[in-house]
C-alpha cells in the first residue's frame, strides 16, 4: 500500500492543473483497492486468528468479541469522521489530500509499531508454552 500511495498522491497533488494526471491516480486508486482487499482476506485476516492460539479459551473468545465488534466499528466510524472532519476543515477532499497522506503514513508506521510488538508478544507467549510442554511429565 505505502509502494502504490507515493504515485498516488503525487499524481493527486500534481493532477489539480491537469485532469490527465487524475485519470492516472484514479487507475492507480483502484489497483490499490483492489490489492489491498485481496491482501486483507489472503494474508491479514488468516494471521489476525492465527494471534488468538497461544491465548486460552476464556481470552480467545473475549478478545476475538472485542476486536471483531468493537475494532471494526470504531475503525469504521473513526474514518468516517476523520474524513468529515478534514472536509469540513479544507471544503473538499482534494484540499486535504496533504493531511490525508500525512495521516495515512502516521497511521501506517503506527500500525507496522503494534504488529511487531504483538509478534514479539506472540514469540513470547509461543515459547513459554512450549517451555511449559517440556516441563510436564509424560503420563
Amino acid at each position: 500500500m505505502a509502494v502504490l500511495a507515493v504515485p498516488f498522491f503525487v499524481c493527486v497533488f500534481m493532477g489539480l492543473e491537469k485532469s490527465s494526471l487524475l485519470n492516472v491516480a484514479v487507475g492507480i486508486g483502484t489497483v490499490q483497492c483492489l490489492l489491498s482487499k485481496t491482501s486483507k482476506y489472503a494474508l491479514f485476516d488468516p494471521t489476525t486468528q492465527m494471534a488468538y492460539i497461544p491465548l486460552d479459551n476464556e481470552s480467545k473468545v473475549k478478545g476475538k468479541a472485542a476486536i471483531d465488534v468493537l475494532g471494526s466499528r470504531i475503525g469504521k466510524s473513526g474514518g468516517s469522521l476523520i474524513q468529515q472532519g478534514l472536509v469540513f476543515i479544507f471544503g473538499d477532499i482534494l484540499s486535504a489530500t496533504p493531511a490525508v497522506a500525512i495521516l495515512f503514513y502516521s497511521i501506517l508506521l503506527g500500525w507496522m509499531s503494534a504488529a511487531n510488538k504483538l509478534s514479539g508478544l506472540f514469540l513470547a507467549q509461543s515459547e513459554i508454552e512450549s517451555n511449559n510442554r517440556k516441563d510436564q511429565p509424560k503420563g
